[in-house]
């Protein structure tokens, strides 16, 4: 197991998945100048790797993750933030959201205790977004001064029904998980932490038996029917097939199939299917 750690995020990688934990209490875990940098950095170490499988994202203390910190640190006082610092800004959560969306691997965020501002619109680039049923979630930017710019505007429209978003958006009030899955702000909720680690356990299992090049390939897809036409999907579509059977996964995953067991790519080899 490698271990390293910075003074502002612990990361660790173990069996194929890089672990990242926010380590700024002194930031109440909010998304600092050091903290962009370090998940950046981290993010980019591993995003062409073929050993890493899975990005995992949590937070230290309660597991909260706070908002934009990092407004505070652009100018020695707030009156002197210009035009420029708004939109610097703004570009590094930009930046640093589409490196999250952009891995070609899976990325999984876990707010145990909720999210809100910055750090809540960073979590929404996960693939897979899991709480618990106590957490709380809220875009206050509004009860601030701000916009949720840092994608929140956008992807709490497309991911929540449009006017649970306006609601959330527009009067700053908090949610708590159990509603956050009901709208579809997060995958899933969870009662307890047992529950939670347990079933991030079986997607972490799960993951070991898709295909690298179709969790690549497939992911493309999904951004292309996010943001473009059908016809710009099915042309995505066309590319991912042809260049996933190229690769030559589904040769093992039919011949497991074949006799009766499924593929764990992780471990190159099949394995007997275990019921859940």
């Amino acid at each position: 197991m490698q271990k390293t750690e910075t003074t502002v995020l612990k990361h660790r990688i173990q069996d194929g998945i890089l672990w990242l934990c926010k380590d700024n209490p002194q930031d109440n875990y909010g998304m600092s100048l050091a903290l962009l940098k370090a998940m950046g950095e981290a993010l980019d170490t591993v995003k062409d790797s073929p050993a890493i499988r899975a990005v995992v994202i949590d937070a230290g203390g309660r597991g909260f993750h706070a908002g934009a910190v990092a407004v505070t640190e652009l100018q020695p006082r707030l009156e002197d933030l210009v035009r420029e610092d708004f939109q610097r800004l703004v570009q590094m959560g930009h930046k640093l959201g589409n490196q999250i969306a952009s891995m070609p691997i899976p990325v999984i965020g876990i707010a145990r205790g909720g999210a809100l501002g910055g750090g809540l619109e960073l979590l929404l680039r996960s693939d897979f977004l899991f709480c618990l049923d106590s957490a709380r979630f809220s875009f206050p930017e509004v009860t601030l001064g701000f916009v949720a710019a840092w994608g929140g505007t956008q992807l709490a429209a497309r991911l929540m029904p449009f006017r649970r978003a306006q609601e959330m958006l527009l009067l700053g009030e908090s949610i708590n998980g159990l509603q956050a899955a009901e709208f579809g702000l997060v995958t899933a909720s969870f009662a307890t932490t047992d529950l939670l680690d347990a079933h991030l356990d079986h997607v972490l299992t799960r993951l070991s038996h898709c295909s690298p090049a179709s969790m690549r390939w497939t992911k493309a897809c999904l951004e292309a029917a996010w943001e473009g036409s059908l016809d710009t999907g099915l042309d995505k579509e066309l590319e991912a097939e042809t260049a996933t059977m190229a690769s030559g996964d589904f040769l093992k995953g039919l011949d497991a199939l074949g006799s009766g067991k499924i593929y764990d790519y992780a471990a190159g080899r099949a394995v007997a299917k275990k019921s859940r």
